[in-house]
C-alpha cells in the first residue's frame, strides 16, 4: 500500500458555515497551543480534561498535534516551542469523515461543531477516481483528513491508502523495468529532476514564484486591513490564478522531461514534510507555499496519468542529508545549496543530491 494526498475544494460553503469553520479553526489552534504548554509541563491529557468548544475526536487530534510539536522540540527540530496561528488546519481522523454520493454528485461528510454535515466538492479527476473508495464502509482506505482555508475558500487534504488496482502498482519490485526519475520540490528551486543512470537533470527555478509572491504581498500590505478587505481578496484571487497557471505549465514541463526516457516512473517526496521544508518562511508564506506544493504535485499526477506514467510517493526521511555516493547520512553534509559528504567527500548541488536519492529510493511513503 502507498499513500496519496488529494487536495479537494469544498463547494457551496455558506456565510454561516464559513463563519463557523473559521471559529472552529481558531478554537483548534488555541486548543493545540494550550495542549503544548500543558504537555510540556508534564500533564496527562485526554479529551475529558481539555476544555475547548470542540468535538472529542477533534480534541484528540489537537492533543496528537501538540505531542508531535513537543517531540520535534525535544529532538532539536525546533529551537522553541511553537505557537500555532489561527490558520492551522483542523485534523479529522478517519472514523469521522467519509465520501457520499447523492444523485450522481460527490460530497464529503465530516464531524465538526456543526455536527456531521455533508458538503459538495469540486469534482476533479482524483475525486471521480478515489471518492468511490472512501465511502463510510471503506475506513481502511482513509487517513486523517485536514480542513484548511485559503482566502474565503475551504479545502480538504486527504491522505488515502490506495490499492494496486487504483494506483498502478504499489511495491517497488513491480517497477523493476521502469526508469526512475527523482523529483525534489523546494523553495530556491521549485523542482529539481534527475535520472541518475543517464546523468540527465533539470532545474526549475523558484525565483519567479518568489518575486510574484513578494509583489502580491506588497500590494496587500499597501491597502491596509478592514477598509480594503474586498481589494485584498481580489488580489488574493489574482495571485491564486497566477500560481495555478504557473503550476500547470511547470507540471507539463516536468512530465515532458520524463517522456524522453523509456518506461519512465516519477518519484516524489510525500508532502507531509512540506511544512518542515518551508519552516524558514513567515506563517502566511508557509501556508501559501505548502498549498502551492500540493497543487503542483496534483497537476504532475494529472499530467502523468495522460501518458500512463506511474507516480509514487517516497518517504522523505533524510533524503537531503544522505550521500548519493556512499549513503552516509549526516545533518552536516548539507550547507544551503552545497552538499559535501563528511565521510567520502562527494560534492554536488544539494537539491540534485536529494533528487538522486529520491530516484533510487525503495522506501514508499506510509
Amino acid at each position: 500500500m502507498a499513500t496519496k494526498t488529494m487536495i479537494v475544494r469544498l463547494q457551496d460553503v455558506t456565510k454561516k458555515k464559513h463563519k463557523l469553520f473559521v471559529q472552529e479553526q481558531t478554537e483548534f489552534a488555541a486548543c493545540v497551543n494550550d495542549c503544548v504548554k500543558r504537555l510540556h509541563n508534564g500533564e496527562n491529557l485526554s479529551s475529558k480534561n481539555v476544555n475547548f468548544n470542540l468535538k472529542s475526536a477533534i480534541k484528540n487530534e489537537a492533543i496528537r498535534r501538540a505531542r508531535k510539536a513537543i517531540s520535534d522540540f525535544k529532538k532539536g527540530k525546533a529551537k522553541t516551542l511553537p505557537i500555532f496561528r489561527n490558520s492551522l488546519g483542523v485534523k479529522i481522523n478517519n472514523q469521522n469523515w467519509n465520501s457520499i454520493e447523492k444523485n450522481g454528485k460527490w460530497y464529503i461528510a465530516f464531524t465538526s461543531n456543526l455536527g456531521k454535515k455533508s458538503i459538495p466538492v469540486v469534482e476533479s479527476e482524483d475525486v471521480k477516481i478515489y471518492f468511490p473508495f472512501l465511502l463510510k464502509e471503506n475506513k481502511e482506505n482513509r487517513g486523517t483528513m485536514e480542513l484548511f482555508r485559503k482566502g474565503r475558500e475551504w479545502y480538504i487534504a486527504i491522505p488515502i491508502q490506495v490499492s494496486s488496482e487504483l494506483e498502478f502498482k504499489e511495491t517497488m519490485k513491480d517497477f523493476v523495468d521502469y526508469t526512475p526519475i527523482g523529483v525534489d520540490l523546494g523553495l530556491r528551486h521549485l523542482a529539481v529532476l534527475s535520472e541518475p543512470t543517464s546523468g540527465k537533470r533539470q532545474f526549475f527555478s523558484g525565483k519567479e514564484v518568489g518575486y510574484k509572491r513578494r509583489h502580491f504581498r506588497s500590494q496587500r500590505c499597501s491597502l491596509g486591513k478592514k477598509k480594503a478587505q474586498r481589494a485584498i481578496e481580489r488580489i488574493g484571487k489574482k495571485e491564486s490564478r497566477w500560481m495555478k497557471d504557473y503550476n500547470r505549465k511547470s507540471a507539463k514541463d516536468i512530465v515532458d522531461f520524463a517522456l524522453q526516457f523509456d518506461r519512465p516512473m516519477m518519484k516524489l517526496e510525500q508532502l507531509d514534510d512540506i511544512r518542515s521544508t518551508c519552516r524558514s518562511l513567515k506563517q502566511a508564506d508557509r501556508t501559501i507555499h505548502s498549498w502551492s506544493f500540493y497543487q503542483l504535485k496534483q497537476f504532475i499526477k494529472e499530467r502523468a496519468l495522460k501518458f500512463n506514467i506511474p507516480v509514487v510517493d517516497i518517504n522523505p526521511y533524510k533524503t537531503s542529508q544522505t550521500c548519493f555516493c556512499c549513503k552516509h547520512a549526516d545533518k552536516g553534509n548539507r550547507r544551503k545549496e552545497i552538499f559535501k559528504c563528511k565521510k567520502c567527500g562527494y560534492k554536488n548541488h544539494a537539491d540534485l543530491n536529494a533528487a538522486n536519492n529520491i530516484a533510487i529510493s525503495t522506501s514508499l511513503a506510509v
